[in-house]
């Protein structure tokens, strides 16, 4: 009886680190190279072909298209203890107040509870810009996106 058949055999022909979709997190990985080869008594004799390269996860295991190599990482989130530290600090600075509060909210906090945050930190007086409308800490007297004078008013 004669046993013959073809097998696919790999070669690792390249290895670093990349942004892998099942793990999320930056891993190492292999690049390996596959070809198919006739096969007698599952010994690989002849070649058959190529069937491509893949970048194997080393962490878990999966298998991907060497095109995830060009994957980026996703941004970091927020983080909601950093963004509540310099709130202060970034209405001084001249970030209008409802950039704040839409960041502290993107960053997971309630609306209200925002709002009661940023009163909290420059009180009730604010700045107002006529032309778009966006408020400010009492400290500043020019809009930062549309370089108007700012009128005060309180909340």
């Amino acid at each position: 009886m004669i046993i013959f058949g073809t097998n696919a055999r790999m070669k690792t022909v390249g290895s670093g680190q990349f942004f892998c979709p099942t793990c999320r997190q930056t891993r190492d990985y292999e690049l390996k190279h596959a070809k198919r080869y006739f096969t007698l008594y599952f010994v690989p004799l002849i070649p058959m072909g190529d069937l491509g390269e893949f970048v194997v996860c080393q962490t878990c295991g999966m298998s991907f298209k060497p095109e995830v190599l060009k994957l980026q990482p996703p941004k970091s989130q927020p983080n909601l203890a950093d963004m509540l530290n310099s709130v202060k600090a970034d209405l001084e600075g001249g970030q209008p107040v409802e950039y704040i509060i839409r960041d502290l909210v993107a960053a997971g906090l309630e609306r209200d509870m925002a709002k009661t945050i940023v009163s909290n930190t420059i009180g009730e007086r604010r700045k107002v810009c006529k032309s778009c409308g966006l408020t400010y800490a009492p400290n500043r007297d020019t809009c930062t996106e549309c370089n108007q004078t700012l009128s005060e008013v309180t909340v």
